[in-house]
C-alpha cells in the first residue's frame, strides 16, 4: 500500500481520514505543529502511526515530512471566522499554505495531492439551480471565504505550473463526531446541546458528515479517472430545517422555537461578539458572515460530479445530526 502523508492530523477532517487510512491499509505520516502536545497527539498516537512536525509556514519543514511519501493529502488550514490579526491566522495559513505545501510535494515526488478546499470557494447563489463546480467565489465577501477561494485558484495554478496531479474536495459545513476542538461549523451544535441557542439563526447551509468527507478523499486518491474538484454535500437546510429534525430524535432537548425576526439580523454579528467578550465564546455570526450568507443568498450545490465520478455516497444528515449531538454530550471538547 501506498505511504500517505496527511497535514493537519489532528483536526476533525483529518483524524477521520487518518482513521480510514489506517482501517484501509496505508501507512500514513501524520503532520502536526506540535508532536509534544498530547492532546493534538493522543488519538494519532492510538492509530499507530508515525507523527512528524511540520507548520505550513516552513517550507523546510515540509519538505522533510514529505520525503519518501506517495501521496498527500493537504488538510491543514485556519478554519477561524474571526481573529485579531486575519492575515496572520486566516489569509496567510491558506494562501501561503498551499503553495508550501505543492513545492514541498513536487520536491518530494509526491504521485498524488488530495487538497481540502471549500465550498467557500464555490460561493451561495440566489436562484434554485444548485451550483457545481464550475462555479467561482471570486467576490467573496468574507475572510475565511476569500482565503479559501485565493488558495484553491492557487493550487490549480501552482498544479499546472509544477505538473502536479491535484484533485481538490470541497466540503460544506462539516460536522459529525471525532472533534475534540470545536470548529465554527460544530460549534452551534455545542449551543444547541446546552441548550443556549435562544432564537434560530436566519440562514441556509448545506452540511455533509466528517466521515463522508474523508471517504471522498480516499475515493479521489484511488480513482486514477479523478480530476478536478469535487463538491461533496448531503444536502442544502435551513436552520429551521434542522432545529426540526433534531426535535424528532431528541425531544428533550431546549430548542429555539422562534425565528430571528429581520430586524435582529443586522445586529446580530454585535450579540455574537457581546457573547464572544464576556463568554470566550467562539465567534460564528460576523459581519463577513452576514454579509456572506444572509438575506436571499443560498449555499445550494450539487455534489452530482462526486456521486457519478467517485461513487460518493453520503449518509443521511438526520444520523450525521445524531450522531454529532451524541459525540458532544460524550466527549470533553475545547472551545477552539
Amino acid at each position: 500500500m501506498d505511504k500517505i502523508v496527511v497535514t493537519g492530523a489532528n483536526g476533525h477532517v483529518g483524524i477521520t481520514i487518518v482513521k480510514q487510512l489506517v482501517e484501509a491499509g496505508y501507512q500514513v505520516r501524520a503532520t502536526v505543529r506540535n508532536k509534544n502536545d498530547e492532546f493534538k497527539t493522543k488519538r494519532l498516537s492510538a492509530l499507530g502511526v508515525e507523527i512528524v512536525e511540520a507548520d505550513l509556514l516552513d517550507s523546510a519543514s515540509l519538505a522533510k515530512a514529505f520525503a519518501g511519501c506517495d501521496g498527500l493529502f493537504q488538510v491543514a488550514a485556519g478554519y477561524k471566522l474571526a481573529s485579531k490579526d486575519p492575515e496572520r491566522d486566516i489569509i496567510r495559513p491558506a494562501i501561503e499554505g498551499a503553495e508550501n505545501t505543492l513545492r514541498a510535494a513536487k520536491q518530494a515526488g509526491i504521485k498524488k495531492v488530495i487538497f481540502t478546499s471549500s465550498v467557500a470557494a464555490i460561493g451561495t447563489t440566489t436562484g434554485d439551480k444548485p451550483l457545481d463546480e464550475t462555479a467561482w467565489n471570486d467576490g467573496a465577501k468574507e475572510t475565511y471565504t476569500i482565503s479559501k477561494n485565493r488558495a484553491e485558484r492557487l493550487a490549480w495554478k501552482l498544479a499546472d505550473e509544477l505538473d502536479l496531479n491535484l484533485v481538490t474536495i470541497l466540503p460544506c459545513a462539516i460536522i459529525g463526531p471525532n472533534f475534540m476542538t470545536h470548529t465554527p461549523s460544530t460549534f452551534l451544535f455545542q449551543k444547541i446541546a446546552d441548550g443556549k441557542l435562544p432564537i434560530i439563526p436566519p440562514i441556509e447551509l448545506s452540511f455533509v458528515d466528517v466521515r463522508d468527507v474523508a471517504a471522498a478523499h480516499i475515493l479521489a486518491y484511488e480513482n486514477a479517472d479523478a480530476k478536478g474538484r469535487y463538491i461533496v454535500s448531503q444536502g442544502n437546510y435551513s436552520f429551521a430545517d434542522i432545529i426540526a429534525k433534531i426535535g424528532k430524535f431528541a425531544p428533550k432537548l431546549k430548542l429555539p422555537s422562534v425565528h430571528a425576526p429581520r430586524f435582529i439580523i443586522p445586529i446580530l454579528p454585535l450579540f455574537d461578539w457581546l457573547e464572544h467578550k464576556f463568554t470566550g465564546s467562539m465567534r460564528v455570526m460576523t459581519r463577513g458572515i452576514l454579509k456572506e450568507y444572509m438575506g436571499d443568498e443560498k449555499q445550494l450545490l450539487s455534489a452530482q460530479k462526486a456521486m457519478n465520478e467517485l461513487g460518493w455516497k453520503p449518509r443521511a444528515v438526520e444520523i450525521t445530526l445524531a450522531d454529532t449531538l451524541e459525540w458532544i454530550q460524550n466527549n470533553p471538547v475545547k472551545n477552539g
